[in-house]
């Protein structure tokens, strides 16, 4: 309240002020633009999505649901949440962390995508020798952040960038294209078939981080502990071993609960983010394209029980 908001991008070394301040109106406390008639200027969310190089939130709910991937003023950000860096009274300077996107359980980690974007600035001669276009986008971009100006010139820019990974990736909403680039090299995995350019892109992402053996190890482990010592699949409840015995073990499988659409390349894939299923399940699951979730295939299973 009563405070011009300064957004620090850290990762990229500026600070830029978003000319927006926060004041009391009809009862609640909001945000407004300094100029609110100067179109040019974006608002807050706006603002540090263009920086991020995502997509353009809308300013309100037209649709009443989202789909993915995302597509510019298609989609709501429900809430963006700040680190709080400093305070004098008159201006605050926050860090973005992360944005909730509305009638979804999709969140950017701001964070992430943010160290991305520095990675392929860093990085963009070596984007250059495999595609010239997209090297020039980011550089582009990056010269409009450097500016440290809050100007529509963030958007203009990173729409560009969007539109060239959308080109060589399939519609895409994160990712450091250094990665997508080793990605798009990657030996193709069985799910890919049901998947469009991005998701076969992103589903070798996904199979990697899930086969990383110390991972897929904490996995099991956790789950073992939460069902007394053995796996369950978590869609048909079925325990292998007491039917297989310790064979049994080799028809569970770890699944990413986040659908394909809206996996961020970048992100860290937590625990909690996975659960263990059965191979059949599994193969449920994945029958289609969004995949199904867990629940759904319960539902399938209650449906036909006998």
């Amino acid at each position: 309240m009563d405070r011009d908001v300064v957004v620090d991008f850290d990762q990229l070394g500026i600070r830029i002020d978003s000319e927006v301040y926060g004041k009391q109106a009809q009862g609640k406390p909001r945000l407004r633009k300094r100029a609110p008639n100067d179109r040019s200027k974006l608002h807050l969310p706006q603002l540090v999505m263009a920086v991020a190089g995502l997509h353009e939130p809308a300013r309100s709910d037209k649709l009443g649901h989202v789909s993915f991937p995302l597509e510019n003023k298609k989609f709501l950000v429900q809430q963006m949440d700040f680190d709080v860096l400093e305070d004098d009274g008159m201006t605050i300077v926050l860090a973005p962390l992360r944005a909730s996107i509305l009638h979804s359980k999709a969140q950017f980690q701001l964070d992430d995508s943010l160290a991305a974007l520095a990675g392929d600035i860093a990085n963009v001669a070596e984007i250059a020798a495999r595609d010239p276009d997209l090297a020039a986008a980011i550089t582009a971009h990056a010269d409009a952040i450097s500016t440290g100006v809050n100007t529509g010139e963030l958007r203009r820019t990173a729409d560009a960038l969007i539109a060239l990974k959308v080109k060589r990736f399939g519609p895409t909403n994160a990712g450091a294209v250094r990665v997508l680039l080793a990605a798009e090299d990657g030996p193709e995995v069985e799910a890919e078939q049901i998947a469009g350019k991005e998701g076969r892109i992103l589903t070798r992402l996904h199979t990697y981080k899930e086969r990383d053996r110390k991972f897929a190890k904490q996995v099991r482990d956790h789950y073992r502990h939460v069902h007394g010592g053995k796996l369950r699949c978590e869609a048909c409840g079925t325990v292998p071993v007491e039917v297989y015995g310790n064979a049994g073990e080799r028809a569970m499988e770890a699944h990413h609960t986040v659908p394909i659409e809206e996996l961020q390349p970048d992100s860290v894939t937590l625990v909690e983010d996975m659960a263990m299923v059965c191979a059949g399940c599994h193969r449920v699951i994945h029958s289609q394209k969004p995949c199904l979730t867990i629940q759904e295939v319960r539902d399938l299973i209650a449906a036909h029980a006998p």
